[in-house]
């Protein structure tokens, strides 16, 4: 088992401040397989700090005049300190167990 700690910068964006978060917090796993090799089993966030957050704000009409309404859209950048347990699978070993199939169980394909 090894343990090793990274610092991700992950974004995200959305039609409200929730899905906005929802969405870079949603990448903290992925980000995480890119950077450690083996299986990851735990990924604990340690840290968390808003790096920018904006509310992006337009009005839209429909045919250019008629019935004005305010669209929103955010956008969210979190620098996010994780410490991640990863087992390397390549350094088990594996116990290798043959089996031998009669050959009626062979023309058949079953065990």
């Amino acid at each position: 088992m090894k343990q090793s700690r990274h610092t991700l910068r992950l974004s995200g964006s959305g039609p409200t401040r929730e899905k906005a978060f929802a969405t870079a917090i949603g990448q903290v796993q992925s980000e995480v397989a890119k950077r450690t090799e083996g299986v990851d089993f735990r990924v604990e966030p340690l840290e968390l700090d808003v790096v920018s957050a904006v509310e992006h704000r337009w009005t839209e009409r429909f045919l250019g005049l008629l019935f004005p309404r305010t669209r929103r859209r955010f956008e969210i950048t979190l620098r996010v300190e994780v410490q991640v347990a990863s087992l390397d699978l390549d350094a088990v070993d594996f116990t290798v167990r043959e089996e031998r199939l009669s050959s009626l169980q062979h023309a058949l394909h079953m065990r």
